[in-house]
């Protein structure tokens, strides 16, 4: 019976020691404007039209919900480059950024201000837009993004 019990209590007791180890020995720094970051400079380097870099801000497995489809890394960025060659420029911006953090995990939740200019004609646009970001390599990256345009609203 004394074994029994000491096995038990040692389970126990390991058991307690690693739910009792603190988290922040391993886990990022919770800085939302770092995360809030990471999304603008995506943004940024996509407006240049440099998707190189753009895509050094996603992870592997990054995929994307925009207008009803699904999109790789190497979709979406085809995409606005098609755009970007047809004539038209974008301008992002990361406004309202609501970030939380679980470890190596951090959503964001924000409103993205921008707009589309084609031919001379700028054409304000706004997006409800959400993303998870991974911590790998001591730096946040994008493994997730959802956009849902705003309707525009309707003049009387």
């Amino acid at each position: 019976m004394t074994s029994k019990w000491f096995s038990i209590s040692a389970a126990v007791a390991a058991l307690a020691a690693l739910v009792s180890t603190p988290a922040s020995a391993t886990c990022p720094a919770q800085d939302p404007a770092a995360v809030s970051g990471v999304v603008q400079a995506m943004f940024s380097a996509l407006a240049t039209g440099d998707a190189k870099t753009a895509k050094t801000y996603f992870t592997p497995d990054f995929y994307l919900f925009d207008n009803g489809v699904r999109f790789d890394a190497d979709g979406i960025l085809a995409l606005v480059q098609q755009a970007q060659h047809a004539g038209s420029t974008y301008m992002w911006k990361v406004t309202k950024p609501d970030v939380h953090f679980a470890c190596e995990l951090a959503w964001i939740a924000y409103t993205n201000k921008g707009g589309v200019t084609k031919d001379g004609q700028e054409t304000p646009v706004t997006w409800l837009e959400s993303g998870v970001l991974q911590h790998e390599h001591g730096r946040w990256l994008i493994r997730f993004m959802h956009s849902t345009r705003v309707p525009p609203k309707k003049t009387p």
